[in-house]
């Protein structure tokens, strides 16, 4: 599963993310949930990196990273949940 470096990478993750869905047909809805989670953090890390680019501060550069830290781990929770699940079947 790739990593997000900058919000324009959600596309190509969240496609990745769908075609989870459909390899796992009981857990649809847990996938979507999970989807619908990160969908909000990458909107507001959108938001930071516009701003970042008007104003080149220091602190929002930090605030950048630590989103994007912060969405890669939920994309790590999505694949090991995906990985359980799998097993669990």
């Amino acid at each position: 599963m790739k990593r997000l470096e900058t919000s324009l990478d959600w596309v190509v993750i969240e496609s990745e993310l769908k075609s989870l869905e459909n390899t796992l047909p009981l857990f649809k809805h847990d996938v979507i949930r999970f989807i619908k989670a990160i969908r909000e953090d990458v909107t507001a890390l959108s938001k930071l990196e516009v701003e970042l680019r008007r104003t080149h501060s220091k602190q929002l550069e930090r605030e950048c990273s630590s989103k994007v830290t912060k969405i890669n781990e939920q994309l790590k929770l999505v694949h090991k949940f995906h990985l359980m699940s799998l097993l669990a079947q």
